[in-house]
């Protein structure tokens, strides 16, 4: 019998962190996390200045091995070089990072009086799956959860503590039929995160493209034990659907007392799924078609205006969507000339959101200002060595 996750978060939670969700201002000690998914991995770190801009990056090596899926004709893949959202994520004062090319993932710690500069914590931890391209992390239950999406795909998941990660559990396996590295970004999994309760880990795969493959959305509950001192452990068993009208689902983020999960779906825009309480389906609730979207892929939620910016990799702009209709409120073209937006948070008033540029054009972090309706700075990433395989954006505050 699992244990109601309820009566033991609130201790569980007595472990303490410093993260505060993005939008509840309280400190200045501030930064952005992404990965440069280069053969030589490594975290970028930037804060964010009191102003909402970007200051100087610091580059922190991961111990590990990043690698690029392949696309349709056989290239290695970039931008999108993961075809995941959650390439990097944050829980207390940890940041965890995959490393797709040493099947590891990586947990670094951040400086007390500098975020953006991170240490390694003891050595990256090997994976039972191959080509980790998605992680997850809760610090209620000191849990770390990893996508994998090659020719060994699906979940697994670890506990962690102050000197590192533990052992990842066996494969709860996803067939994708995929090769090492995947050919994508259809038929691999795209997004791993937790429930805003974190009783529930969810995932988010896409389909084929063809009708009879049109994907699935997975939810795993999550048990506690009645101690802080007891990690949390994730089911081995998921329950599936496909929700009505989504293919590709990819980029997820839970809406706030809602028990909504906003999904992006690259075939169309973004759809609104709704997890049942007693079936643990994954329901369609609405679904948005984004005029001039070519591959919307990622999603970000904004506490302060309770809406959800989307990007796409081959279209320069933000759409702001409603969290609970998917409705278009906004549409913001950006003035520079990146190719497209992939992963992204908004802090308070700013979306920031990572451009990988193409070879042609620099990597780059643009911030725009949500009340201004403008961009308001564009942090060129190339002197630190990101280029088109860059992923990720997580968000920490001290």
């Amino acid at each position: 019998m699992r244990i109601n996750p309820q009566l033991c978060i609130i201790l569980a939670s007595t472990a303490g962190s410093a993260y505060a969700h993005p939008g509840h201002e309280s400190h200045f000690s501030k930064a952005v996390y992404l990965l440069t998914n280069n053969p030589e991995n490594a975290v970028i770190g930037v804060p964010i200045q009191r102003n909402g801009l970007l200051g100087h990056a610091q580059v922190t090596l991961t111990g590990g091995i990043g690698e690029s899926g392949l696309d349709n004709a056989g290239v290695p893949a970039g931008p999108d070089s993961l075809f995941s959202q959650g390439a990097v994520a944050v829980a207390g004062e940890y940041v965890f990072a995959v490393n797709p090319g040493s099947n590891s993932v990586s947990m670094l710690e951040f400086g007390q009086h500098d975020p953006s500069k991170l240490t390694l914590v003891g050595q990256p931890a090997l994976v039972p799956g191959d080509f980790p391209n998605t992680v997850a992390a809760s610090s209620k239950g000191r849990l770390v959860c990893v996508g994998a999406t090659g020719t060994k795909a699906g979940i697994s998941c670890t506990s962690y503590n102050k000197h590192g990660l533990g052992t990842f559990d066996e494969l709860r396996p996803f067939e994708l039929n995929q090769t090492t590295p995947p050919v994508g970004p259809a038929g691999t999994l795209s997004h791993v995160l937790f429930s805003e309760d974190d009783a529930f880990l969810y995932a988010a795969v896409k389909g084929d493209g063809t009708a009879n493959n049109t994907g699935f959305f997975s939810v795993f509950p999550v048990n506690y034990g009645c101690s802080p001192a007891t990690a949390a452990t994730v089911a081995r068993e998921d329950i599936r659907s496909s929700p009505n009208g989504t293919n590709l689902l990819f980029g997820s983020v839970v809406i706030p007392s809602s028990g909504l999960v906003f999904v992006t779906d690259p075939g169309f825009g973004a759809a609104v799924l709704k997890v049942n309480d007693d079936t643990h389906e994954a329901e369609l609730v609405a679904k948005a078609t984004v005029p001039g979207q070519q591959a919307i892929c990622w999603a970000a939620y904004s506490y302060k205006a309770n809406s959800v910016f989307v990007t796409d990799v081959l279209v320069n702009r933000l759409v702001e969507l409603d969290a609970n209709d998917a409705s278009i409120l906004r549409t913001a073209d950006l003035p520079n000339d990146d190719p497209g937006l992939i992963d992204l948070v908004v802090v308070d008033r700013h979306v920031y959101a990572l451009s990988p540029g193409n070879g042609t054009t620099d990597a780059a972090i643009t911030v725009f200002d949500i009340e201004k309706n403008e961009q308001v700075q564009r942090l060129s990433l190339k002197e630190f060595g990101a280029g088109p395989s860059a992923m990720g954006m997580a968000y920490l505050e001290l």
